[in-house]
């Protein structure tokens, strides 16, 4: 795993098309090139997010053409061709599926729709599970990224993780109809929150583990993790933090465990 997903890029304001890093800083920005230059010197690849939990949505004030052409504007300042939108508030499903189509279409970028879950059993949101029905409608290839955070769980939390991704496989295949079960696993990703999240439930190293183990055995499509700018144990008394994971745990743990999936 040598992905680095740059987030979020935002519309600078809620009635502006125009893309900016954090909705406030230029795609030119010379703090955000040099870690570009530094994740591709590195041998990394950029991903660009769109989207997120706060902020102006370029999906929500940009009409399908502008967006596809804000969607280029960001990839072509980051020198990526790998786009992941996600979607945390309501959009028009059609919008960004006839965006993504056009943008795909024109380029070939691989596409990521992350997407929060309802709970360790029930699957996605509805409102995903109408993003992804567009999407599908539309022909678009994407890989669906659930974000196994923040849902009330019973159990140890590595093997609530695994339901609410399982939940998620179970949803695609009312989606995708006629792809079978090995390939809705190829085209699923994860993305959990290292250390203490939001709402109390607390992924560990060894809940990672436990949850590396079964994406290995499925054959998922990528394990991403919220953040690296966490995965640290600056702060150990199970705080919660945009700098550090609350837990004990040594510096890039997360990281060094999760960089050999898919190799």
């Amino acid at each position: 795993m040598t992905d680095f997903a740059l987030a979020f890029v935002l519309a600078k304001s809620a009635s502006s098309c125009t893309p900016a890093w954090g909705g406030t800083k230029a795609l030119t920005d010379s703090t955000v090139q040099s870690q570009i230059k530094k994740i591709a010197a590195l041998g990394g690849r950029v991903v660009v997010s769109s989207g997120g939990a706060t902020g102006a949505y370029l999906e929500s004030s940009c009409t399908a053409a502008q967006l596809t052409k804000a969607y280029t504007q960001v990839l072509n300042a980051a020198g990526s061709n790998a786009l992941d939108v996600d979607i945390e508030k309501t959009v028009s499903p059609t919008t960004v599926a006839a965006a993504l189509k056009s943008l795909q279409a024109a380029r070939g970028t691989a596409i990521s729709l992350t997407v929060p879950v309802a709970g360790m059993t029930l699957g996605l949101t509805d409102a995903s599970i109408a993003l992804l029905r567009a999407v599908k409608n539309a022909g678009v290839e994407v890989t669906v990224n659930p974000m196994i955070m923040n849902f009330a769980a019973s159990g140890g939390w590595g093997a609530a993780m695994i339901a609410a991704t399982e939940a998620v496989h179970a949803d695609l295949a009312t989606i995708w109809t006629g792809r079978g079960s090995a390939r809705l696993y190829a085209m699923l990703g994860i993305t959990p929150m290292i250390g203490v999240n939001d709402t109390g439930p607390v992924t560990t190293v060894a809940d990672a583990k436990t949850l590396l183990a079964y994406a290995e055995q499925k054959n998922l499509a990528f394990i991403r993790f919220w953040s690296v700018n966490r995965d640290n144990g600056d702060c150990t008394a199970g705080s919660l933090s945009g700098t550090c994971s609350g837990i004990t745990q040594s510096d890039y743990a997360f990281t060094s465990l999760f960089s050999g999936y898919g190799k």
